[in-house]
């Protein structure tokens, strides 16, 4: 006997995808760790703007309001390599200033949206395209931009976004550990944080912004430590010297600090001495540390510690290094220096 058409239409619809009949009840569920891979090459990432932060632009969603609802990675080139962190459908392929915004349907989680952007693609995509996990995608656009990722998700009566640390597994997350980061909630302002500190948007642009702002991201270690050099003339007697650094690429542009010290030999007391315009001053913690430079950071940076003859024989033994953090401030930009170790020595007086 040929089936009715009810129950024909009854079977149909039992056959559609889960997403296409209801939505993922977030407030009560959580967010699922369902990424296992990182969409780009963490070992290319200086600093991550964080979940409900002032960076970049307003994106919020249908319950939440002016507050940068995605996280935005720092520091990649045009060689750093961008990968699907998930396998699932391209739903939708959009060019942007700088490379193309691509959004994938996770096979795993098909009522979330993650949307990757500013990425040079290495070939055609279209809506309907499968990816897989760890498939290359291309690069990130370049240096004019930073790389950023969101996740949608479809919710009972709203579009919401969570954050993409929150979805990662606990694999995955290993790897920003290894970065320094101890939890996730380090790299997520709640929103009742946002709410009890709001900013206040024109558009897209927010008009009240913290002053600084480096609360509102969060320094990686690891990123390396300085390439040091040196130049000097004549005998310990009557010597001129400079100091140089050669920095990681991915931190060239960004607001920091760059300092040298001095380590006194144990018979002098091992002290530490911060150098800054000409000028020495004991170490007594970043709270009062001078920095010789403040500001964008360049390719190599450099310090005329010495810049006449002058007797240093006094100072025979004497360590001098160089190094560089991430910072708008001298104490800020100390305190990241020390934590990732980002100092070298650069020659020792003799």
């Amino acid at each position: 006997m040929r089936p009715s058409c009810a129950l024909r239409l009854c079977a149909a619809l039992l056959a559609l995808p889960l997403s296409a009949n209801a939505a993922y009840d977030l407030d009560q569920l959580g967010v699922p760790r369902f990424i296992h891979t990182h969409y780009i090459d963490l070992s290319r990432i200086v600093q991550l703007s964080k979940f409900r932060s002032s960076a970049g632009h307003d994106y919020s969603d249908d319950v939440e309001r002016c507050r940068s609802m995605k996280h935005y990675f720092i520091g990649p080139d045009a060689s750093t390599a961008v990968l699907a962190p998930v396998s699932g459908t391209i739903t939708a392929v959009q060019p942007e200033f700088a490379g193309s915004q691509l959004q994938i349907r996770p096979d795993a989680q098909p009522d979330f949206t993650v949307i990757l952007f500013h990425v040079a693609l290495n070939g055609p995509y279209a809506a309907g395209q499968r990816v897989v996990e760890g498939q290359a995608l291309g690069q990130h656009a370049g240096r004019m931009t930073w790389s950023d990722v969101a996740i949608r998700v479809n919710t009972p009566g709203a579009m919401r976004h969570v954050s993409y640390i929150e979805a990662l597994s606990d694999t995955a997350f290993a790897a920003l550990q290894a970065r320094g980061v101890g939890s996730r909630a380090e790299l997520v302002i709640s929103r009742a944080e946002r709410d009890a500190a709001p900013f206040q948007c024109n558009g897209q642009s927010f008009i009240n912004l913290p002053v600084p702002a480096d609360t509102e991201f969060y320094t990686l270690v690891g990123t390396g430590a300085p390439q040091p050099g040196s130049w000097s003339q004549g005998p310990l007697q009557a010597r001129q010297l400079q100091l140089s650094a050669t920095l990681p690429p991915a931190v060239v542009g960004l607001t920091g600090g760059f300092f040298v010290a001095a380590l006194l030999p144990p018979a002098m007391g091992s002290d530490i001495w911060a150098w800054s315009g000409g000028q020495w001053s004991l170490f007594s913690g970043c709270a009062a540390m001078p920095a010789a430079y403040l500001g964008p950071l360049s390719p190599t940076m450099s310090a005329p510690v010495v810049p006449v003859d002058t007797d240093l024989s006094a100072y025979a033994g004497t360590q001098l290094l160089v190094g560089y953090g991430i910072g708008s401030t001298a104490r800020l930009a100390c305190e990241a220096m020390l934590k990732g170790a980002s100092y070298a020595p650069a020659l020792t007086l003799n």
